[in-house]
């Protein structure tokens, strides 16, 4: 009996390291840096941005943007993003900014559907894996 209850309490003990280092590796990301969640400088501004990072599953995104001025719509699909449409939405966030977590692993696809800020580059890609960062 004791010895059950002594590798019992080992494995809540490991199982809760285990929860905690995959908590400490998740990391969160300032879509843009210092600058924000607007219509870019040019149109693969965010684009570059994305290629500077990994992104995994359990990160976040924050948007940093102006109510009213931005938004946040969330694609499914690469068409969809590719030419601004808004057919297949998955998320559309109006108030920022905007914290978003990556669920899962893939391809994720973010863009502004205000006026013409997504034909002006102000959406992002990211592709989304499984492993936690180290």
């Amino acid at each position: 009996m004791a010895e059950a209850h002594r590798t019992l309490l080992l494995l809540v003990a490991v199982m809760s390291c285990l929860v905690i280092a995959t908590q400490a590796h998740q990391k969160i990301h300032i879509v843009g840096g210092s600058y924000g969640w607007k219509i870019p400088p040019n149109k693969t501004f965010y684009e570059e941005w994305a290629n500077k990072y990994s992104f995994f599953v359990g990160d976040k995104l924050v948007f940093l943007y102006t109510t009213g001025l931005q938004n946040v719509i969330e694609a499914s699909e690469e068409e969809e993003f590719a030419y601004c449409k808004q057919t297949n939405v998955e998320d559309v966030q109006f108030v920022g900014p905007t914290i978003l977590e990556l669920t899962k692993a893939g391809v994720h696809y973010f863009y502004c559907s205000v006026g013409l800020h997504c034909e002006g580059g102000q959406k992002l890609r990211v592709n989304v894996t499984d492993g936690a960062a180290v």
